[in-house]
């Protein structure tokens, strides 16, 4: 890729130049998902105690200084205490916000919202798009899979994104699981078993 971007370099039609950088960009953004998949959980972070409620806020926060219709909802009638969640945070960061980011691609409102019991810590992200086709609900978490083929790598990703997640909740023993809301749109359900 370096090579091809010093090539282009020599390249007079200026037009034609930036058209060859923009794809070298997107080969690039590419082959850097890939790696980061492929390197996957296999990094030296420690497991540690995680302020669930205090990352969800901040990838909020993160999302709304964007301008995204990104919330958090505190938890109905009131808001929930979360005791920590022991696991790799920036494994842990990177699902959500992967979620979150999938929400906000297909649909114009997104939710944010956190569960809590003995057993398991659950983060739940709805929107309002469209939704998957059930027969495509277990098929999209798999590598490289992406049900909108005329997106473009620039703006739709290599659909590694749900992969990553998929795989960061089997990391800690947990599991992703996708379903369409009877009002429209999508749930998207990260579970993190607690270890008692």
């Amino acid at each position: 890729l370096t090579r091809m971007r010093l090539r282009a370099e020599l390249v007079d039609d200026a037009s034609l130049q930036r058209k060859l950088n923009a794809d070298i960009d997107a080969m690039q953004g590419m082959v850097n998902s890939v790696l980061a998949y492929l390197r996957g959980l296999e990094d030296a972070e420690p497991i540690q105690p995680i302020n669930m409620e205090a990352l969800l806020s901040s990838i909020v926060d993160d999302e709304q200084a964007l301008g995204r219709p990104v919330r958090l909802d505190p938890g109905a009638p009131d808001p929930i205490t979360v005791a920590p969640y022991v696991g790799k945070l920036s494994v842990l960061k990177r699902a959500v916000t992967n979620l979150v980011d999938n929400a906000v691609a297909h649909g114009t409102s997104v939710t944010v919202r956190i569960e809590d019991s003995a057993s398991e810590l659950r983060v739940l992200i709805d929107n309002d798009g469209p939704g998957i086709p059930p027969a495509d609900l277990e098929r999209v978490t798999e590598p490289f899979v992406r049900l909108d083929a005329s997106r473009r790598l620039e703006t739709g990703g290599v659909g590694l994104g749900l992969a990553i997640v998929r795989d960061a909740a089997a990391y800690h023993g947990g599991s992703l699981v996708l379903q369409n809301r009877s009002g429209g749109g999508l749930r998207a359900t990260l579970t993190l078993p607690r270890s008692g």
